[in-house]
């Protein structure tokens, strides 16, 4: 598995790295997103973190305020998530950087399909060796949780729209059924933010 390990990675190192190792999630507003697994310099290590262009960040936040300013509660708002909202570390203390397993391809992302019902998509994964395993998310996609044994290089085939119970096997989304079922969801993340991507 390819990473980069430095007492003090610079940005123009990080980016190459990025842009060379990390599959990229590539997004209309945000530009490339390379998800990755880092460690800190105190030895802290973080399995899901988000790199992305601070410059279309910026841009995004001004373009936001200049367009909200007339509007005080909705401006308010608006400053509010771009300035206290999210997870975020800085570059200089990150020492090492790997790929994520909490990572899924983008092939694999590709076969969910379509929100499920209001705010929520559910889909079921199948591994190769024939289980499987309800997942769910309210629009996060960057990172899932796996089950204990298994690797995202372990699915097969995604269902999209259904869910799973030892007792039911694989059915339709229901409401009911979604009560009796806790599903693996998406990980938290951090972001950091570079002038190189």
């Amino acid at each position: 598995m390819a990473a980069i390990r430095q007492r003090h990675i610079d940005q123009d190192q990080l980016a190459k790295f990025l842009k060379s190792s990390i599959e990229p999630l590539n997004d209309s507003i945000y530009g490339n997103r390379y998800r990755a697994a880092v460690r800190l310099l105190d030895g802290t290590h973080l399995p899901c973190v988000v790199f992305q262009s601070k410059k279309l960040q910026v841009e995004l936040a001004l373009h936001r305020f200049n367009q909200l300013q007339p509007q005080p509660s909705q401006y308010n708002m608006v400053v509010e998530s771009f300035v206290a909202n999210g997870s975020r570390i800085a570059d200089y203390v990150i020492s090492e950087v790997e790929p994520s397993p909490y990572a899924w391809p983008i092939a694999v992302l590709k076969q969910i399909h379509g929100e499920t019902v209001m705010s929520w998509t559910a889909f079921v994964v199948e591994m190769k060796d024939g289980t499987m395993h309800s997942y769910g998310t309210s629009f996060c996609f960057e990172f899932f949780d796996m089950p204990t044994g298994y690797s995202y290089t372990d699915i097969a085939r995604i269902h999209s729209g259904m869910l799973y119970s030892q007792e039911y096997g694989l059915q339709a989304f229901s409401m009911d059924l979604q009560k009796e079922i806790q599903p693996y969801r998406e990980k938290p993340f951090f972001t950091c933010y570079l002038k190189q991507l």
